[in-house]
C-alpha cells in the first residue's frame, strides 16, 4: 500500500515543476520542443530583475485586463512567459511565486496561509476586483483556495482558470509522513537529473547537491549550493502543504475555465475534473481541452489555444495600479 500511495504522489507532482527537465536519446518532439523553448525562455528570463520575487511582473504598464499566474509545485512562474505573445499586448500578466527563494524566511505551513499570501500580493498590484487568476496543476488548487479568500474579503473574482487541476486532491491518497529523499528525488528526476537517492539517506540534501554537481551541463549547475538548497527546501514545503490541504470545499461564486490535457492517461477524467469544479463554485464551468499531455501544456500551440480562450473571457475593467512594495 505504501509503494502504491508513493506511485499516486510521484504521478501528481513529478511534472510540475517548472523551469526545466532534460530528455535523452529518443525524447519525443513535444519533449525537444519543451526544452529548446525552455532553453530560450531562461536566456529571456535571465535579462530579468527579480527571477525569484514573490510577484514576478511578466509584462505591465498596460491598460487592457490583468492576469495573475500561479505556478506549480515548484514555486517559479517563469514558465508562463510564453503566454505574453498569446495574449494581447495591452493585457498585464503577473506571475506569482514561492517565499524563501531568494533569502531564508519562514515558509507557509497551509494551504491557507500561503493563499492568504498571495492574495495580499494580488491586492497591492491591483488593490479592486474584478481579479483574474490562472493556475496551472497544483497551481490550480491554490488559485481556488486564493478565489477562496479574495471572496470572502469582498472581492470580485471575474476568472478562475485551471490548467488540468481539480479543486483539490484526496489527501488520503498519501503517506501520512514526508520522506526527503523520495521528495528529492521528485525535483532532481523534473530537472533531469536521475533518481539516485535512497531511502535511509542520513543527509539527503547534501547527496542531491553532490548528484547536481557532478552533471555540470543540465539547468541548476550554474546555481550555488545555497539557492539550490532553498529551491528544494520550498518545493518539499510545497509538496507537504498541497497535500495536507484538509480543509473542507468552500463554494465560490465566479466563473470557472477549465483547460484539460487529453494527451494524458491518468485519473480524474477531463469529466470528473468539469464536475469537481461545478461542486465548488455557482458560477458557470467552462471546459476547454487541449490535445497535449499536462506537462506540455505551456508549450506554444498549447499556450495559443489558452491565450485566445483566456482574451475572450479575461474581465475587461481589470485595471492594475503602480506595484507596491513587495511586503513580509
Amino acid at each position: 500500500m505504501a509503494l502504491l500511495k508513493r506511485a499516486a504522489l510521484w504521478h501528481h507532482f513529478r511534472w510540475n515543476l517548472s523551469p526545466t527537465r532534460v530528455g535523452g536519446r529518443g525524447m519525443p518532439l513535444a519533449d525537444a520542443a519543451d526544452l529548446r523553448w525552455k532553453r530560450q525562455s531562461r536566456a529571456v528570463l535571465k535579462a530579468m530583475e527579480g527571477m525569484f520575487d514573490v510577484v514576478l511582473p511578466l509584462r505591465e504598464g498596460g491598460s487592457g485586463a490583468t492576469l495573475f499566474c500561479v505556478p506549480p509545485v515548484g514555486g517559479l512562474s517563469w514558465g508562463f512567459h510564453q503566454l505574453l505573445t498569446a495574449l494581447p499586448p495591452d493585457c498585464n500578466v503577473y506571475g506569482l511565486q514561492s517565499r524563501g527563494l531568494t533569502r531564508p524566511e519562514p515558509l507557509p505551513t497551509s494551504m491557507a496561509e500561503l493563499s492568504r499570501d498571495f492574495a495580499d500580493q494580488v491586492c497591492r498590484v491591483q488593490p479592486q476586483g474584478p481579479y483574474s487568476l490562472l493556475g496551472w496543476s497544483v497551481g490550480g488548487n491554490v488559485a481556488y483556495s486564493m478565489a477562496r479568500e479574495l471572496e470572502a474579503r469582498g472581492h470580485e473574482v471575474g476568472l478562475l482558470a485551471s490548467m488540468d487541476a481539480s479543486p483539490s486532491f484526496d489527501p488520503a491518497s498519501f503517506d501520512a509522513e514526508p520522506d526527503a529523499w523520495f521528495y528529492y528525488n521528485i525535483v532532481l528526476d523534473s530537472f533531469g537529473y536521475p533518481m539516485l537517492l535512497r531511502q535511509g539517506d542520513p543527509e539527503p540534501e547534501a547527496s542531491a547537491l553532490a548528484l547536481i554537481r557532478r552533471r555540470p551541463n543540465l539547468v541548476l549547475s550554474t546555481w550555488s549550493d545555497d539557492e539550490i538548497r532553498r529551491l528544494l527546501q520550498v518545493i518539499v514545503n510545497n509538496v507537504i502543504i498541497a497535500r495536507t490541504d484538509v480543509r473542507p470545499p468552500g463554494m465560490l461564486r465566479c466563473p470557472v475555465l477549465l483547460f484539460a490535457a487529453t494527451g494524458t492517461e491518468q485519473e480524474p477524467s477531463t469529466a470528473e475534473k468539469a464536475e469537481s469544479w461545478r461542486a465548488v463554485t455557482h458560477g458557470p464551468v467552462e471546459v476547454v481541452e487541449l490535445d497535449c499531455k499536462h506537462q506540455h501544456m505551456l508549450l506554444p500551440e498549447p499556450m495559443a489555444i489558452i491565450g485566445a480562450a483566456l482574451t475572450r473571457r479575461l474581465p475587461a475593467t481589470s485595471r492594475t495600479a503602480s506595484p507596491s512594495p513587495e511586503e513580509p
